[in-house]
């Protein structure tokens, strides 16, 4: 049954409008300074936790990284510089989002993210032509999968879990997201994501 009562979409960010350009950085780091990738990997990612839920800075974790594998030769300013490089859009996606506010549909994003990387994210990205609103963890100390994202994006648009979508490349926010009643979508492809849309009665064309 075609549901048509949708107001709200929320977007993942990484690897859904952008890709995840940490995962590609940490392996020329860990080639460049001949760290064991899955132990630096390891480390950071405890790091990063942290700091999504604004516990610690992005400049924290690099300086615990230095300290821990004896780096001397590097700076923050420079990784972030480096990894912002390897930050692109998902050009598909974006044109997506903008079809679908021409349409009238509120759109929003949700995502885990350091304040110090998203300043840099959007130091390089003008996000305003794609997006009505949106909350990054470190804003609220609470990272996907946690429900508090989640409620706080239909407060700011007075809408109910029923008229709200949900699209994430992971399986496990998607399941927290179900919980709440919230509508999803396992975001794989531009073009499948354009398809599951039609059963909520949004067509593109």
């Amino acid at each position: 049954m075609i549901k048509t009562n949708i107001k709200l979409i929320i977007f993942d960010l990484s690897d859904v409008c952008f890709n995840s350009e940490e995962p590609l950085y940490l392996k020329i780091f860990a080639e460049r300074h001949k760290i064991n990738l899955s132990i630096l990997e390891k480390f950071y990612l405890e790091l990063l936790i942290k700091a999504e839920e604004d516990k610690i800075s992005g400049k924290e974790i690099w300086q615990k990284v230095f300290l821990k594998f004896n780096i001397k030769n590097e700076t923050f300013e420079k990784v972030l510089k480096e990894m912002m490089t390897l930050k692109e859009e998902n050009p598909e996606t974006m044109d997506l989002i903008k079809k679908l506010r021409k349409k009238g549909y509120k759109i929003t994003y949700l995502t885990n993210y350091n304040k110090d990387y998203w300043e840099a994210i959007k130091q390089k990205f003008d996000l305003n032509p794609y997006f009505d609103y949106g909350l990054v963890s470190y804003q609220i100390k609470a990272r996907k999968p946690s429900p508090i994202g989640f409620k706080k994006l239909m407060d700011y648009f007075a809408v109910k879990p029923a008229e709200t979508i949900f699209t994430d490349d992971s399986m496990k926010n998607l399941l927290e997201a179900e919980k709440l009643g919230i509508n999803t979508i396992h975001f794989q492809h531009v073009d499948l994501f354009a398809d599951l849309l039609e059963d909520f009665g949004i067509n593109l064309e």
